[in-house]
């Protein structure tokens, strides 16, 4: 009974390690959508729906970015690599 019990929990484990992290990949598009928008505005072409969009976005990317500010770099470009 323990060895069957050992086998499904290093199952779980090993396919739960496996999966991509899909709130990090949301993450990464969030930030890639500020980033341009935010670069549109650097090179003067800003309007007022070009801000809100923008300000949107930064608070978007804020709440799903938050479990991720505090991750080295290079946790952050192995997940990079999984969610392409």
């Amino acid at each position: 009974m323990k060895k069957h019990v050992f086998i499904v929990c290093f199952s779980i484990t090993l396919i739960s390690c496996n999966r991509k992290d899909e709130k990090f990949c949301e993450c990464l598009v969030k930030s890639e959508e500020f980033n341009t928008i935010n670069q549109s505005i650097l090179n003067g072409k800003t309007d007022q729906i070009t801000l809100k969009k923008a300000i949107q976005l930064k608070k978007e990317k804020q709440k799903v970015c938050q479990d991720y500010v505090d991750m080295d770099g290079e946790q952050m470009l192995a997940r990079k690599k999984e969610c392409k």
